[in-house]
């Protein structure tokens, strides 16, 4: 059997996951023991939590085999144009593929640097490959139910971006789809204690838009649920 530790950031979106671990704890009964955790909001929560909890279950002698980081997000490329379509628009799904800690750097002259470009971190030193977090390769049937949904590249800040500028900086230094406040951190904490990971996200509104409501948070939560009604049904 299985064990599977969810999280996010906030109660609205673990709820998720909850509603639909009840449809199918029947028929997953044998097969997965399932927990929850709330990591509340930004790294510096996520990665204490995470930890702890991780460290709690190995030392109980029942390690988790699985983590899943779930919740909603900003989208970069969240509209149409002529040249690019919008792969993240409004209530959509993304598979985040690899993370960047979007704000660990330096403020120089000529913009933000991150640690690598400013040579105090070598860029692929573990966990980092290439200065991001890739996600790791999973069991097939996951690996099978993680093909529905298209796959983003994911920025982790500490800021919720709401200027321009700050939003063409990131564009230009990771060429980011999906921004969050955790994901990193459960990527960071996952690959450090070798645990398996995925983090999947729903977009809520395009990155910058500063008037929450022009976000449409209700769909996607709402999507959120319907993809863990899909991942509870391929056990």
């Amino acid at each position: 059997m299985k064990r599977i530790l969810i999280t996010a950031a906030e109660p609205e979106e673990i709820v998720c996951a909850e509603q639909a671990h009840r449809l199918y704890e029947h028929s997953i009964a044998g097969k997965l023991e399932v927990d929850f955790m709330l990591t509340g909001i930004g790294t510096t929560s996520t990665c204490y939590r995470l930890t702890k909890k991780l460290l709690e279950a190995s030392g109980s002698g029942k390690p988790y085999d699985l983590v899943i980081n779930i919740g909603i997000a900003g989208s970069y490329s969240f509209n149409d144009t002529p040249e690019t379509p919008a792969l993240f628009p409004m209530g959509s799904t993304a598979i985040i593929s690899k993370e960047y800690f979007g704000d660990l750097g330096f403020e120089t002259l000529f913009g933000f640097q991150t640690l690598f470009q400013y040579e105090i971190l070598d860029a692929d030193v573990f966990p980092f490959k290439g200065g991001a977090l890739h996600r790791v390769k999973l069991d097939d049937n996951i690996e099978s139910y993680l093909s529905n949904y298209k796959e983003g590249v994911g920025v982790t800040v500490q800021t919720v971006t709401g200027v321009p500028q700050r939003k063409a900086e990131l564009m230009r230094q990771f060429g980011p789809h999906i921004e969050s406040m955790e994901g990193a951190a459960v990527y960071y904490v996952c690959l450090q204690e070798n645990i398996p990971f995925f983090e999947l996200r729903t977009v809520s509104n395009e990155v910058g838009e500063k008037e929450r409501t022009k976000w449409n948070t209700p769909m996607a939560l709402e999507s959120l649920r319907r993809a863990m009604n899909e991942f509870f049904k391929i056990w």
